[in-house]
C-alpha cells in the first residue's frame, strides 16, 4: 500500500490503568487529547450475531458441503453465526450504566498490567475505528502507542499484531511513557515521577537512555487515594450527618478531583493557616469537609496506611533510584525532575 507521512496522519494512544488517551496529528504537541476514555469495559452476555455484517475487522466464516466440487452447481455457502463476546465502552457503556446499574465491568489494565487482552483490543478497536473514524480498508495513519516500564517485549510482539492485523495499520512505534514525558518538556536527561491511577512509577532517564535497572515501581495510585480518602470521610461524622447517607467510593473519587478542595501541605503546621472546614456543594446537598482533605494522597508518604508491608515511600524511592545511577550522573537527575499522571495534579504535592 503507498501512503505519504503526513503529521496530521499521526495516531498517539496513550495507554492507562484508569483512562486511555488519544489524538490525531502532532503538528501541534500542545494539543489536548481528541479522545479521553475510561479503560472500564463491559462483557455483553454472549449473543449470536452475523459476522458478515461487522465492519471492524471480524472475518465471516463460511462452510461448503463436503460432497460437491468447486464447480458442482450443488455447492453452497452458508452463513455459520458464531457466539462471541461483545465488549462495550466509552459513551455506549455510560448509557448501559444508568440504566443498568447490575452490569458487571473490569479494567484491562490494573495497576499497570494487562489483565484482558480482548477487552485492551475492544478499547483500541473502538478509539481507532470509531471515535478517530479511521477507515481499516484505507488506514494511512501511523501510530505511536506509549506503554509503562513494565511492559515485555512479548508485550510489544502482541501489540504489534493487533494493530497490524487488526486494524491495518502502515506503521506502528513503541515509546517508554517516561521518556515522552521528558520529550514534551524539552529535556533530554531526567527523573520522571509518573503517579498513575494503579501504581506510581520513578524512572530516571540519561541522554534519551532509559535506565531500567534503577527504575523502580510503587504499587501506590490514585486507586489507593480514592480508598483512604473514603475511610477517611466514614470517620468524620459531621460529613456523615450533613450527607445524610453513606458514602461510596465515587464520591470520594470526584471530591478527590474536584478543583480547590484536596490539597497537600508541606507540614502538618500548615494547617493552622487554614479554615477547619470548607463548604461545598455535591449533589444538591451543601457538606463540609474537614482536614481530611489535606491527608489524601498521604500514602504514598506512609504506605503503611494502605496496610502494604516492605514498600517504599516516594521519598525514598526516589532516592534509592537516583543512588543505582552513575554518581557524576545524580545531579542532573536531582535538578530535573518531572512530575506526571493524573495523581500527581494535587494543589502542593
Amino acid at each position: 500500500m503507498h501512503f505519504t507521512l503526513k503529521e496530521e496522519n499521526y495516531v498517539v494512544v496513550e495507554n492507562g490503568s484508569w483512562r486511555i488517551k488519544a489524538g490525531i496529528g502532532v503538528s501541534d504537541t500542545n494539543q489536548s487529547p481528541s479522545v479521553i476514555i475510561s479503560t472500564e469495559v463491559a462483557k455483553q452476555a454472549e449473543s449470536d450475531f452475523d459476522k458478515q455484517n461487522e465492519n471492524l475487522g471480524q472475518q465471516e466464516i463460511s462452510s461448503t458441503s463436503d460432497n460437491s466440487g468447486p464447480n458442482s452447481p450443488d455447492n453452497t455457502t452458508q452463513k455459520v453465526t458464531v457466539k462471541e463476546p461483545i465488549y462495550i465502552c466509552g459513551s455506549q457503556l455510560r448509557e448501559l450504566k444508568e440504566s443498568n446499574n447490575s452490569i458487571v465491568t473490569t479494567f484491562p489494565i490494573q495497576r499497570g498490567v494487562i489483565v484482558n487482552w480482548e477487552a485492551l483490543e475492544a478499547l483500541w478497536r473502538h478509539i481507532i475505528l470509531k471515535e478517530l473514524n479511521i477507515k481499516r480498508a484505507r488506514n494511512e495513519c501511523p501510530v505511536l502507542v506509549t506503554v509503562p516500564n513494565s511492559w515485555t517485549k512479548e508485550h510489544f510482539e502482541r501489540i504489534a499484531h493487533i494493530f497490524f492485523e487488526t486494524f491495518n495499520a502502515p506503521g506502528l512505534y513503541i515509546a517508554n511513557q517516561a521518556l515522552m514525558t521528558l520529550y514534551g518538556i524539552g529535556c533530554l536527561s531526567g527523573l520522571v515521577v509518573d503517579v498513575g491511577y494503579g501504581k506510581t512509577e520513578i524512572t530516571p532517564i540519561l541522554d534519551c537512555s532509559v535506565q531500567y535497572h534503577a527504575a523502580i515501581t510503587i504499587p501506590i495510585g490514585g486507586q489507593d487515594f480514592d480508598d483512604y480518602f473514603l475511610s477517611l470521610l466514614l470517620s468524620d461524622t459531621q460529613f456523615l450527618m450533613e450527607y445524610g447517607e453513606t458514602p461510596d467510593i465515587e464520591i470520594a473519587r470526584i471530591l478527590k478531583e474536584s478543583d480547590n478542595i484536596c490539597e497537600v501541605l508541606p507540614d502538618v503546621n500548615f494547617i493552622e493557616d487554614k479554615p477547619d472546614r470548607i463548604e461545598i456543594e455535591f449533589n444538591g446537598r451543601k457538606v463540609t469537609i474537614g482536614p481530611e482533605r489535606f491527608q489524601v494522597v498521604e500514602p504514598i508518604f506512609d504506605p503503611l496506611l494502605t496496610k502494604k508491608e516492605g514498600i517504599l515511600s516516594l521519598p525514598e524511592a526516589i532516592y534509592q533510584t537516583i543512588y543505582h545511577c552513575e554518581p557524576d550522573k545524580r545531579n542532573i537527575l536531582w535538578e530535573n525532575i518531572a512530575f506526571t499522571g493524573g495523581s500527581s495534579l494535587f494543589k502542593g504535592i
